[in-house]
């Protein structure tokens, strides 16, 4: 998907208030703050958002010397989703839909983002639970995931934000129980960029006892089709299920050519309006 407007002005504004707030205002930010401007007013006319922030972050490494520090937002979710896994995993696991409930969960969680929302604090986790409560898969997409599940030998789970994994861990942890024959594997980040997942959180959470984990080879908070792994390539051709969670996948893989099940929150006006969703909505969907 092309880059919009309204993403430009997105990652302007939060990256500029994260930035500040952290480095403070000096000659560096200021440098920083007008290569951000040229960048977002003369992209490629090829970009998307998700190629967009990973200039930013290199950006910030030539200026700072270091990428853009999401650390302790990303740990401070991943622990305080932890402490609730159990809970959540024996609710869905007793619900009379453990894989449609545990998707809702998933999908909600997409809202943990902190390329669009700067200034997220743990109220952003009851806010998650509330949406997953009103979410609603697409029945269509939701059976045919159900149905690919019964024969499938494998699947390939392209994850997206940190605090949001320990929910897509839950959903993968049901996926094993009731189809035991379907081998599972986890695309994570080839490098930090923004709270996007790498190996080391994947590890945190406890990923790696429920799926083959690998990265995707590549610093940029999508899967970009030109710059990922050959592993990560192969797999998106030969796995029988692809599973792709928030807007940075979207955005790189979406009309690609795949059949691809797309999970994530509405959280831009374009992506809503293309969709047929409401803003800030949960949407689970198919790409055949």
């Amino acid at each position: 998907m092309l880059l919009d407007e309204e993403c430009k002005g997105c990652l302007y504004n939060s990256q500029l208030k994260k930035v500040e707030k952290e480095q403070g205002a000096g000659e560096r930010f200021e440098d920083f703050k007008r290569g951000v401007k040229a960048l977002c007013q003369n992209p490629p006319a090829e970009y998307c958002a998700p190629l967009l922030m990973r200039d930013i972050d290199r950006l910030h490494r030539k200026i700072f010397g270091c990428g853009i520090d999401y650390s302790c937002e990303k740990h401070l979710f991943n622990s305080k989703l932890l402490q609730m896994e159990d809970e959540l995993y024996l609710q869905i696991k007793t619900s009379a839909e453990p894989i449609c409930e545990a998707m809702k969960l998933a999908m909600a969680a997409n809202y943990i983002d902190f390329a669009k929302l700067s200034d997220l604090d743990e109220s952003a986790v009851d806010t998650v639970l509330t949406a997953a409560k009103k979410a609603n898969p697409e029945n269509a997409a939701m059976q045919s995931l159900k149905n690919k599940l019964k024969t499938a030998k494998t699947l390939l789970y392209l994850h997206d934000n940190c605090g949001e994994i320990v929910l897509d861990k839950i959903l993968i942890r049901i996926i094993k129980e009731i189809y035991p024959h379907v081998s599972i594997t986890s695309a994570v980040r080839g490098a930090p960029v923004i709270n996007d997942v790498t190996v080391e959180d994947a590890e945190e959470i406890g990923l790696t006892e429920y799926a083959r984990v690998i990265t995707n080879g590549a610093d940029i908070p999508g899967t970009y089709l030109k710059e990922i792994s050959a592993e990560t390539l192969e797999l998106l051709g030969t796995s029988d299920i692809v599973i792709s969670k928030g807007l940075g996948n979207l955005e790189t893989l979406y009309g690609e050519g795949y059949n691809i099940f797309y999970s994530f929150t509405c959280k831009c006006e374009h992506i809503a309006k293309r969709f047929g969703a409401a803003l800030w909505s949960a949407v689970f969907t198919e790409e055949k």
